[in-house]
């Protein structure tokens, strides 16, 4: 299986404790396989070339949709991969994960799809332009931002409550320093993406669509200050144990 060839390519620090495939593992799996089965049925064979040309312009948001959402779902094996836990609090924590993510799937594809229409004038929705019909409204422009923002942001608060769960059982999982430390920046990464959410609505609701956007951009830049607020804590550890040893 893919989780069990990525944990053998795998070289860290961090001690992985969750070696085997674990069945909560397995249906997260099951439903993540689902989420991209869900994009692949929506695509009908195509009965023409010009039906296959409109395919064909499709790819980048189908693509762009499969990304991201692989992206959750490695995030969810890092998690599951280095601790291993299986207790109820984690269980539910996860299968809330996954079906928030089942919900975000056609949200997204659709967001991603109206995004790369505009920007390229590609005809994303020959359906709806056929019959007449408005992609998207003007007012309701805000209302897809905060849709796509709110699911953003549980996703990662719930992946927040995960790593605070694995902190709080740092004793009976025997985290070392640097593991607590990794945890901490986890922890401290996925609220930094919850508040980038929360912005990208307070900025919808106030009718600026436009700022929303720019939120997200800010997320690269969150992810280095991450990096390296841990690997300054790293150093300032590492100089501590070497005072300590001599």
């Amino acid at each position: 299986m893919l989780r069990k060839k990525i944990f053998k390519l795998s070289t860290t620090a961090f001690k992985e404790r969750g070696s085997e495939i674990q069945r909560i593992e397995a249906l997260s799996d099951a439903v993540f396989a689902f989420s991209v089965s869900l994009l692949v049925v929506s695509l009908e064979v195509p009965q023409t070339f010009e039906e296959l040309r409109i395919l064909l312009n499709g790819a980048i948001p189908f693509f762009a949709t499969v990304a991201m959402i692989f992206l959750f779902w490695y995030q969810q094996y890092k998690f599951f991969r280095r601790y291993g836990m299986n207790d109820i609090h984690t269980i539910l924590l996860n299968l809330a994960y996954l079906a928030v993510i089942l919900f975000y799937v056609y949200p997204l594809k659709f967001l991603f799809s109206l995004l790369i229409a505009s920007w390229t004038g590609i005809n994303l929705f020959p359906q709806a332009a056929e019959k007449g019909l408005s992609i998207i409204h003007q007012e309701d422009f805000s209302q897809l931002i905060i849709l796509f923002s709110v699911g953003y942001g549980v996703i990662w608060f719930l992946l927040f409550l995960m790593y605070h769960r694995a902190f709080s059982c740092r004793e009976k999982l025997a985290l070392t320093g640097f593991e607590i430390m990794y945890t901490l920046k986890e922890k401290r990464g996925a609220l930094w993406n919850v508040l980038i959410g929360f912005a990208a609505i307070v900025m919808a609701l106030a009718g600026w669509e436009l700022y929303a956007g720019i939120c997200y951009l800010f997320i690269p830049v969150l992810i280095y200050l991450n990096e390296l607020r841990f690997t300054k804590e790293r150093k300032k550890d590492s100089k501590k144990q070497q005072r300590t040893n001599t």
